[in-house]
């Protein structure tokens, strides 16, 4: 179909849920996933980042169940990861609070043709709560963020995000200021208000 008949807002996120919210320090630095497990995620990959910081003070959380889930789980026992807690899929509220918790988020990371035309919600979301998110580095995602918002690393690479979760979790300063610019980004251009008056232009500039 032709271009002129689409026009593109973000996702955004709901900012009634997804705010940001002070939480109590790990005793183990965390990463948190969550999501449907659909080959643009690059789950294995997260997986593969965690055999790889298996010696480090990380923890991982995945959330969520789709159709890649028992594949990943074989994976994780074929290499004996010892450091990744798997979760089904939690409401709102569970997801909330895992989110405050956790040291860093996790995007999408998947060698697929949809992993470098979308933003998923979960980064919006997390943007939204004002946490440091590490994210494949895409087309998709560079139209909205750059390297002060969010921690890029290669798609379908899991020593890069590896290096990104420890770089991260050694550097406590760029931590905090890519979870401040994240989140001014985010209350810059994809807030329900904004995207509200976005979607009203659109909708008044076909009637």
């Amino acid at each position: 179909m032709p271009k002129k008949k689409f026009t593109r807002i973000w996702i955004g996120a709901d900012t009634s849920i997804f705010s940001p919210h002070p939480a109590r320090k790990n005793d183990i630095f965390t990463a948190l996933f969550f999501g449907t497990f659909i080959p643009l995620q690059g789950v294995e990959y997260i997986i593969g980042a965690a055999h790889l910081l298996a010696q480090e003070n990380i923890s991982f959380s995945v959330v969520g169940n789709g159709q890649t889930k028992k594949r990943i789980l074989f994976l994780a026992e074929k290499l004996g990861i010892k450091n990744v807690v798997f979760f089904d899929t939690v409401s709102q509220e569970e997801l909330f609070q895992k989110i405050a918790k956790a040291d860093v988020c996790l995007g999408i990371f998947g060698n697929t043709p949809k992993t470098m035309r979308v933003i998923p919600n979960k980064v919006y979301e997390c943007l939204a709560m004002k946490k440091p998110v590490i994210t494949a580095d895409t087309p998709a995602a560079r139209e909205l963020l750059s390297d002060r918002d969010v921690h890029f690393v290669q798609a379908a690479n899991s020593a890069s995000i590896a290096k990104g979760i420890l770089h991260l979790k050694n550097n406590q300063n760029t931590m905090e200021e890519r979870a401040k610019n994240g989140y001014d980004t985010f209350t810059s251009n994809a807030t329900p208000l904004i995207l509200g008056e976005q979607l009203k232009r659109c909708i008044e500039a076909l009637v």
